[in-house]
């Protein structure tokens, strides 16, 4: 009787994380993929597609498969789906038997249609589909099938949902179709805007990743950054504060809390008085960015709790769901 492999995949916009469990590991790759031109099958995805984003020759094309949290090209996104499998199994024999994928909770209808249909091109024996705030919840290790009310917000590459959970279900969900991406292309204008100077997508996510906060948690200090200067046509290095870097990401945060207020008005005195002892559980790759406890904790008066790796917070709740899925059968999607 062949070996049977059960996945947990959680393709993302930006980054997807890949499980198995028959050895307890996960992959995680950047969701690009390197086409040439006239050519359907991929020469690079992951990293290795990603480093070419921006320095690639004009007969190479740098695709992002998703847009907002759903599949834009599915020709492109079964390519990388191939290749990403292929990498997890890492040449291991058998068949691919329970597969579980995950899906923002703002995907419509239509969206979801044409994600299963992309899904049904491979052989797997069993599709299984999840909403992403539920597996941010078990992957946080919240208790969202007891009576009380959990408030988590994950901050992805293309959306960021702000979602509260009680007793199994959820009680309300704001899906903003704006994230990490959003900020480095905040980050990229900004630059234009008050600094003539031209940095590419890989360089405006380094800004954001080493030098980006949402509060000034430490002291601000100057960095040099190398780009290209509008007004005097060359090559340059210029110096900026990581102040800019804040300043450029606050109007993509200020709609994060709009957001935010919006799930908390719509609650009841009970839900709002369990939200005000539990906080904010913070999950997704947007996690890491420095100062949400304090502006969080300012804003609307509440405590933040990041998990450990806020990045793995949805896959480690797939696992949950793939090694027990009698259990949490009533979160799925057959």
């Amino acid at each position: 009787m062949p070996f049977c492999h059960h996945l947990a995949i959680d393709l993302g916009t930006t980054y997807s994380v890949a499980y198995l469990i028959s050895n307890d590991s996960f992959l995680l790759e950047p969701t690009f993929v390197a086409l040439k031109n006239n050519h359907r099958s991929p020469m690079a995805i992951g990293q290795e597609a990603k480093n070419m984003f921006g320095v690639a020759p004009d007969k190479i094309r740098i695709i992002q498969p998703l847009r907002d949290g759903v599949i834009s090209d599915f020709d492109v996104c079964s390519a990388f789906l191939q290749i990403l499998i292929k990498k997890i199994l890492r040449k291991r024999m058998g068949i691919i038997r329970n597969v579980l994928f995950c899906l923002p909770w703002g995907a419509t209808d239509v969206e979801v249609r044409s994600y299963r249909k992309q899904l049904e091109l491979f052989p797997f024996s069993k599709i299984f589909l999840v909403r992403e705030p539920f597996a941010a919840a078990l992957g946080a290790d919240l208790p969202i099938e007891t009576p009380s009310g959990n408030l988590v917000m994950d901050l992805g590459g293309g959306t960021t949902e702000i979602t509260i959970l009680s007793t199994g279900g959820i009680v309300n969900c704001i899906s903003l179709k704006i994230g990490g991406t959003t900020m480095d292309q905040a980050i990229i204008q900004d630059l234009e805007f008050r600094h003539q100077f031209s940095v590419g997508p890989n360089t405006a996510e380094a800004l954001k990743i080493e030098h980006g906060s949402i509060a000034p948690v430490i002291e601000d200090y100057s960095f040099d950054i190398k780009g290209y200067h509008r007004s005097h046509r060359f090559p340059r290095q210029i110096q900026i504060n990581t102040t800019d870097i804040r300043l450029s990401m606050e109007p993509v945060v200020q709609k994060i809390f709009q957001g935010m207020a919006m799930a908390l008005e719509s609650l009841s005195p009970e839900l709002i008085a369990d939200i005000s002892s539990t906080g904010v559980v913070l999950a997704g790759g947007g996690a890491h960015l420095k100062g949400w406890a304090e502006r969080i904790k300012k804003r609307f008066n509440l405590s933040v709790f990041i998990p450990e790796s806020p990045h793995y917070c949805v896959i480690r709740g797939m696992k949950k769901i793939i090694t027990d899925f009698k259990k949490y059968k009533p979160f799925l999607e057959e």
